[in-house]
């Protein structure tokens, strides 16, 4: 069924840039930045009732804070693609709130967050934003598109209020989710064309340019690596080349945790390296 409606889709929007280049290539950026929003359940929302929310006002579009714990040492976590800040009930729980101050967000489009749109610039200008208004943190905990946000923003912004990053299954460029973008929608060379056009007129970027690599080199903070070797959707490789890249960074691989990473393992990992405690040199 999901392979049909990519298909149809991919049609669609192939026929469509024939006939109007611009406004196919408008059509298929939009489509490209459109998460789909994940239901929110019972223990999502009980979960979240747990912490002080407040909404903040992102150019016009809402976005939902949240904050546990009232403690002097501060930290900020981001979330991925299609995902919300539920991801981090373990490590919210985990900390404790006499130590910590601990806040989430739901990018735009996802979550209990308004708008509909999203893309790595927009997400890492939203967590300088957010660096600025905290005035700084401790430590920053991203997982997957939300650690490549993160390290744009601290390439672009010259950041120097965080102490240390800890970045979960990361890809490596936004040339890869245009690829797969691509070949999942079957488009053609005329579409993809001019549906790179459009974004890199919004993002103000080239495609290519979105690389984490090229950010980690600027990146001087201490940092953590966390990345599954069979990871299905961010290949291992990825967390190799910004190993590379992050000369400050220890790297912890995962076997069997898939993309999400979701293990008690991996969260007092975490928790134990926000704290302070050292890691070996790559594990």
């Amino acid at each position: 069924m999901k392979t049909l409606m990519y298909r149809f889709i991919g049609i669609y929007l192939n026929t469509l840039t024939r006939i109007s280049p611009k406004n196919g290539g408008r059509a298929g950026f939009r489509l490209f930045c459109k998460p789909r929003r994940s239901p929110l359940k019972k223990h999502h929302l009980a979960f979240f009732q747990t912490a002080r929310q407040t909404d903040f006002d992102f150019n016009g579009t809402p976005v939902r804070l949240y904050e546990w714990g009232n403690g002097p040492r501060k930290v900020l976590f981001v979330h991925g693609w299609q995902s919300h800040s539920f991801r981090w009930r373990k490590y919210v729980e985990s900390l404790p709130a006499e130590e910590y101050t601990l806040v989430a967000f739901d990018a735009p489009g996802h979550g209990q967050s308004g708008g509909d749109q999203f893309t790595v610039p927009l997400n890492a200008y939203l967590i300088w934003l957010l660096i600025e208004r905290y005035q700084g943190f401790d430590a920053v905990v991203a997982h997957s598109i939300g650690s490549i946000s993160v390290f744009y923003a601290m390439a672009h912004y010259d950041i120097q209020t965080v102490s240390k990053v800890v970045a979960m299954a990361s890809p490596s460029r936004a040339a890869e989710f245009f690829a797969f973008y691509t070949d999942a929608l079957k488009l053609r060379e005329h579409t993809v064309r001019q549906i790179k056009h459009e974004f890199q007129s919004h993002v103000r970027h080239q495609l290519e340019g979105i690389s984490l690599p090229a950010y980690a080199g600027k990146v001087t903070v201490p940092g953590l690596i966390i990345h599954d070797e069979a990871d299905p959707e961010t290949p291992y490789q990825n967390a190799l080349e910004l190993l590379e890249n992050w000369k400050n960074a220890t790297l912890i691989t995962t076997r069997g945790l898939g993309h999400n990473l979701k293990s008690p393992a991996v969260a007092e990992v975490v928790k134990d390296y926000i704290a302070g405690a050292k890691t070996g040199k790559n594990n």
